[in-house]
């Protein structure tokens, strides 16, 4: 998978924004940004944030969609957040971590953990403590206060971890995770699946696998939890 589909490590990383529209309205406004990837086509893609009068934050991310490019891992936003901000409520499917091509054992249903019981302690940390069929999500401190996602057209996946994908990825073994300073959320359009139907690393089955050229949309809002 990481040699197949590395492009996409340093298209996150070092993405270039090509330009920013603004749109004001009596009610909301609307800020638009296009960012350009790092590839010989000049693939793009745009994330797109309004806030109206009631103070609610719509956010939009859009891939157009590119031919020629390796096929995607996920497409979606990380958030950097507090660590404080490590309780975890959501509905969609759970209680355990699931994804595309494995998720028939979960079910739907409003489940609650934290950032940390998240983090699958697999003996080489990776990627781990998704959720898929998600319709909304709260992330919040000991005392209830913190934040609201809420899905606005397709159920979205999530994973809240104390670690941010780069600090995963570098470590070898569990004790090299330090103590956390914030949590990092990941939302996702969608993320393919893990593949490995057996011992010797089977690839990811091609209904469960991301084409680079199809059209990639992720829209949810967010609000306070008070």
């Amino acid at each position: 998978h990481g040699f197949d589909r590395g492009f996409w490590l340093s298209a996150g990383l070092f993405q270039k924004k090509k330009g920013i529209r603004i749109e004001k309205s009596e009610d909301a406004v609307r800020v638009t940004f296009t960012w350009e990837i790092p590839c010989s086509d000049g693939a793009e893609y745009r994330t797109s944030y309004l806030v109206g009068r009631d103070g609610t934050l719509h956010v939009q991310a859009v891939y157009s969609g590119a031919a020629g490019l390796p096929e995607i891992p996920s497409f979606g936003m990380e958030w950097k957040l507090k660590e404080r901000w490590h309780c975890i409520r959501y509905y969609g499917l759970g209680p355990e971590e699931n994804y595309a091509d494995r998720r028939c054992g979960a079910r739907l249903g409003i489940f609650s953990t934290t950032a940390k019981e998240n983090m699958t302690p697999y003996l080489v940390p990776q990627e781990c403590g998704n959720r898929t069929g998600v319709r909304w999500l709260e992330l919040t401190d000991e005392e209830g206060k913190g934040l609201h996602f809420e899905m606005e057209t397709e159920a979205f996946e999530f994973s809240a971890l104390p670690y941010g994908t780069l600090e995963i990825e570098q470590a070898m073994h569990q004790y090299e995770l330090g103590i956390p300073h914030y949590t990092w959320l990941r939302i996702l359009a969608c993320q393919m699946g893990v593949g490995g139907d057996d011992s010797w690393g089977a690839p990811v089955h091609e209904e469960y696998r991301i084409p680079s050229d199809q059209k990639l949309t992720l829209s949810y809002c967010v609000r306070p939890v008070l």
